[in-house]
C-alpha cells in the first residue's frame, strides 16, 4: 500500500500564513491588555498608596484610535487563519495522485482482443514499469485496494492508501462475458493481507473511514488516459 503526505510549497506557505496569524492574535491581545492597565493614577493614589500601605490597580480608558487599531488587526489575523484553513481544506480533498497510464488499441483482424501499453508510477510520480499485455475484451479495466481516512487527516496532508493489484478485460456484451474468460493480470503481488487485515477491521479503527475496492474502465480507443487516486478511488483522464 502506498499512503503518499501531501506537503509541498503552497503547504509551507499556508504554515507561514498561519504563523504570521497567531502572532497578530498574541500581538494585539497582549498590546490591547498592557494598554488597559496601569498601576497608579496620579501622585495623589501614589501618595495613599504609601500611606495606608496598599496597591490598587485601575482601568484606563483605551483611546478610540487604538482600540479600532486593534480591532482590525484581530480581524487580520483571524482571517488570515480562516484563508488558510480553507485553502489547505481544498488542497487536501482534491489532491490526485497519477499512478498509471493506459494506452490501448484494438487488435487488427482480432475480434475482442487489444493491446495495452501500461506505464506505473510510485507515490512521487517517478515511472517504476513499463509493459505490454494482449487482454481479451473491449475495454481495459484497472483496479486496486482503497483506504480512506477520516477528512480531518486528509486535510493534514495524509492522502488516503491505495494500491493497483489487477488490470483485466471486459466485454460490452454480457452474454459475451459470461461465455469468455477475460484477461486477468496481477499487478504489485494483488490483494495483500495488509489490506484485508485493515478491511476487517476498519469498522472500529478511528483512523480508517472505509477499506474497499476501486475500479475504473474505458474502450480500447487508441488515446492515452492518465489514471489517478482520488481520496476516494481511482479514475481516468485523458492526456491533454
Amino acid at each position: 500500500m502506498n499512503f503518499p503526505v501531501v506537503v509541498g510549497l503552497p503547504q509551507v506557505i499556508l504554515f507561514l500564513l498561519a504563523v504570521v496569524g497567531i502572532g497578530l492574535l498574541i500581538s494585539t491581545a497582549m498590546g490591547i491588555s498592557g494598554r488597559r492597565s496601569g498601576r497608579y493614577r496620579g501622585d495623589e493614589d501614589e501618595e495613599d498608596a504609601r500611606k495606608f500601605g496598599r496597591h490598587h490597580r485601575y482601568r484606563r480608558r483605551l483611546p478610540i484610535g487604538r482600540g479600532i487599531l486593534g480591532l482590525v488587526l484581530v480581524l487580520l489575523a483571524l482571517s488570515l487563519l480562516w484563508l488558510t484553513l480553507l485553502v489547505q481544506t481544498y488542497l487536501g480533498l482534491t489532491s490526485d495522485i497519477k499512478v498509471a497510464r493506459v494506452h490501448a488499441t484494438p487488435v487488427a483482424n482480432a475480434d475482442h482482443l487489444m493491446s495495452v501499453e501500461l506505464i506505473l508510477y510510485n507515490q512521487n510520480g517517478h515511472q517504476t514499469s513499463d509493459q505490454t499485455y494482449l487482454v481479451k475484451g473491449d475495454d481495459w479495466r484497472l483496479e486496486g485496494d482503497i483506504i480512506k481516512f477520516p477528512t480531518w487527516l486528509n486535510i493534514l496532508g495524509l492522502h488516503s492508501g491505495y494500491k493497483l493489484t489487477r488490470m483485466e478485460g471486459r466485454y460490452e456484451d454480457p452474454n459475451l462475458e459470461r461465455s469468455n474468460l477475460p484477461t486477468v493480470i496481477p499487478l504489485n503481488g494483488g490483494d495483500d493481507n495488509f489490506f484485508k487485515t485493515v478491511q476487517e477491521q476498519a469498522w472500529v479503527s478511528p483512523v480508517v473511514e472505509a477499506a474497499y475496492g476501486s475500479g475504473t474502465f474505458l474502450r480500447a480507443d487508441g488515446k492515452t488516459y492518465d489514471v489517478l487516486a482520488s481520496q476516494t478511488g481511482l479514475f481516468a483522464e485523458p492526456v491533454k
